[in-house]
């Protein structure tokens, strides 16, 4: 017994030099939680000032008033991140040259702009014949609003007809909000450069990097910005895919045109098909290729029903968008091979992968041409689209993985992908274009 006595003093202090131990591992993942709490109360509390910026404009423009001077901001002040007047939600306005990223440390504000998507009117504060204006039935209104709490904003960007109480369309009817990215590229995971020229443009984030090309394009710091501080959200959410999500979509089995006659949408029409619908008005070209365009006005939606085995789009006289304002949107539930010629604006959102063929890339017009691809496969660009006449701008989003060809000779734009980023392009270089213009917005609920 003399040899046990004080075992049970040890096996105490073990047992609590043990639970210390648990304790301090314990308190850096406690502070972690606290702190991603702390941020998504943030975020949320933005993005409901955001909401409420929103409403009020809806509710203030259906109640047909005259006075907006005294609370909206300059659309272009708000898209460079400069405005003069801030609202609080229960507080007076606040003046004075405030960047956007240091708006009122403390508290929750919302700041809105409101211009005639249909006249061109912007409804500006202080401007005479602009900051009294009676709001027109029937008029198309794009409304910017954006939400702060704590230096973390959120941003809604939306159009809204007067009048239309059911809403403006299916991206509506789910939520839509604006990505703001700080690089050319963004990427979950390796970054891979293989051409051999020297013309990269613009930041790179990435988990790891490889240069193949021997530029170094890294090693000289020009470029390499390491890991991406913010969260990627890059996975599509999946009613977007759902033919019940379109509000007042309409099936079409035969294409209501005979053939060399353009298929045209209307602007906010929503169309959907099965690919490759079966056949034309006239009967007589069943089967063939299709020998005309589609052509999307401002806001349409041309959702397409791919099967596995059929999956090449090949137009010849190519899909064309809207030359300004909401862009044409192409729905595509599974992979899809596009061969035809895109202008305009365009956004295209696809379940599976895409391959932007190197064929038919088509020549850009006299109009800036925006173009958004987000995928939750793999994206394949293999055209060019970006520096020819500095007037094309596109904005490729993957879940999976994103490749720029040897075709694709020149980029312009923004890249972000959840694994690689692999660029064989001569020529990239940063833009943010088409995530600052109107209409090129994501589905909110992305992660």
């Amino acid at each position: 017994m003399k040899d046990q006595r004080g075992s049970v003093t040890v096996m105490s202090l073990a047992m609590l030099l043990f639970l210390m131990v648990v304790a301090v591992a314990w308190l850096p993942m406690m502070t972690m939680e606290k702190t991603a709490a702390a941020s998504d109360y943030r975020e949320q509390q933005a993005w409901n000032a955001a909401e409420a910026g929103y409403k009020r404009a809806v509710a203030q423009l259906e109640a047909g008033n005259a006075i907006w001077k005294d609370w909206l901001i300059d659309d272009n002040d708000l898209k460079d991140g400069t405005f003069s007047v801030v609202n609080g939600l229960g507080g007076e306005p606040q003046s004075g040259n405030e960047k956007l990223a240091g708006v009122l440390e403390n508290g929750i504000w919302y700041a809105v702009a409101i211009s005639s998507a249909t006249s061109g009117v912007e409804l500006k504060h202080g401007e005479s014949g602009n900051g009294n204006y009676t709001p027109v039935q029937g008029e198309t209104y794009s409304i910017t609003s954006i939400g702060f709490c704590n230096g973390i904003h959120k941003v809604i960007r939306k159009t809204y007809t007067l009048g239309d109480n059911g809403g403006t369309g299916g991206g509506d009817s789910g939520g839509e909000e604006t990505l703001e990215l700080p690089g050319l590229v963004q990427a979950g995971g390796k970054v891979t450069v293989k051409n051999s020229n020297e013309t990269i443009l613009g930041d790179i984030y990435g988990f790891d990097k490889e240069d193949q090309s021997g530029d170094k394009h890294f090693n000289n710091g020009n470029n390499w910005q390491g890991n991406y501080m913010g969260t990627l959200k890059t996975k599509l959410p999946d009613n977007i895919f759902d033919k019940s999500f379109y509000k007042d979509i309409k099936t079409l089995d035969v294409l209501p045109v005979n053939n060399n006659e353009p298929f045209i949408l209307g602007a906010k029409e929503q169309i959907y098909i099965d690919w490759p619908i079966g056949f034309y008005k006239d009967e007589w070209n069943q089967g063939k290729k299709w020998e005309y365009q589609i052509r999307g006005g401002q806001g349409s939606v041309l959702f397409i029903n791919c099967p596995k085995n059929n999956n090449s789009i090949d137009l010849t006289d190519g899909i064309i968008g809207p030359s300004s304002g909401e862009p044409l949107t192409l729905v595509f539930n599974g992979d899809v091979i596009i061969r035809t010629p895109l202008q305009g604006n365009i956004r295209i959102f696809v379940k599976g992968s895409v391959k932007l063929d190197s064929r038919n890339s088509g020549n850009p017009t006299n109009s800036e041409e925006l173009l958004m691809i987000m995928a939750n496969g793999d994206i394949d660009m293999a055209r060019s689209w970006g520096l020819a006449n500095g007037k094309r701008y596109a904005f490729l989003s993957s879940n999976s993985n994103v490749v720029l060809e040897n075709s694709c000779n020149s980029f312009c734009g923004q890249i972000q992908a959840q694994n690689d980023v692999t660029i064989w392009s001569s020529v990239i270089e940063y833009s943010n274009k088409v995530l600052k213009s109107a209409g090129f917005t994501v589905p909110k609920g992305m992660k």
